[in-house]
């Protein structure tokens, strides 16, 4: 079974819950490695669906 990545550099948004202050910060990742399965996670605990979705579905703000 192949592997899939993530279509979408997620580092380049900001996470939906960054106005909250957390130790760890906010920077989102895309989940590597999965089969068939895509997503989106922070440090701080915000993991977005794992279906393929894309930022703009995802309703995420882009980092200026």
């Amino acid at each position: 079974m192949k592997k899939l990545k993530n279509k979408y550099d997620y580092s380049q948004y900001k996470c939906p819950f960054s106005y909250l202050k957390k130790d760890c910060g906010h920077e989102l990742h895309g989940l590597e490695g999965y089969e068939d399965i895509y997503g989106v996670w922070c440090l701080c605990g915000f993991c977005g669906p794992v279906f393929y979705l894309d930022p703009e579905e995802l309703k995420l703000e882009k980092i200026i």
